[in-house]
């Protein structure tokens, strides 16, 4: 009897869990939307409420903050570059980093990370094939969503974005990788 109610609690505790990455990954989608639309007070929105909701449903202690920060900044710093180099206008933004839209979608994307998209760090293969072949066509697909314009080249920029993915989620996962073995 002891026996069947634990497994019906693990198999429980397991539902909620899937829940959780399925609002995870479809709360992430639905903000990108919102983000590529290029409205930054939207966008600004949208991500408090992924945020907020983000921490009711996985309790994230204080120490998960600064990392999610830390990734969500530097993902924005290194697209804003890319933006320069590749000329990417976007639409009625003249300031030196790519807009605030931009960051959220960082911000929001780094909620994924440890949960819905935790996956992707499986293998540093399979890290590598989406970075570099997968991710830079959602960029594609954002910039014809934000009537952004880039003028330059289109496959430099799907490769440096791919390039720039794939040192990201690699460096990303070996820290969290690490982090998680020094804590157990």
């Amino acid at each position: 009897m002891l026996a069947r109610m634990n497994a019906k609690f693990r198999l429980n505790k397991l539902f909620l869990l899937n829940k959780k990455l399925i609002v995870n990954a479809v709360g992430f989608q639905l903000v990108w939307f919102i983000c590529v639309q290029g409205n930054n007070l939207n966008a600004a929105l949208a991500t408090i409420v992924l945020l907020s909701l983000h921490q009711l449903m996985f309790k994230l202690d204080l120490k998960a903050w600064p990392v999610l920060i830390a990734f969500s900044l530097l993902g924005f710093l290194g697209d804003s570059v890319l933006a320069k180099i590749f000329q990417l206008d976007y639409s009625d933004h003249l300031d030196p980093l790519a807009p605030l839209w931009l960051l959220c979608l960082w911000l929001s994307f780094a909620t994924t990370a440890n949960h819905s998209m935790k996956w992707l760090f499986s293998t540093p293969y399979l890290t590598v094939f989406v970075a570099l072949f997968i991710v830079p066509i959602s960029y594609l697909v954002g910039i014809k969503l934000s009537a952004s314009t880039l003028l330059g080249s289109y496959p430099l920029f799907y490769i440096s974005e791919g390039i720039w993915w794939a040192v990201l989620l690699i460096v990303y996962g070996k820290l969290t990788e690490f982090n998680e073995v020094k804590h157990v």
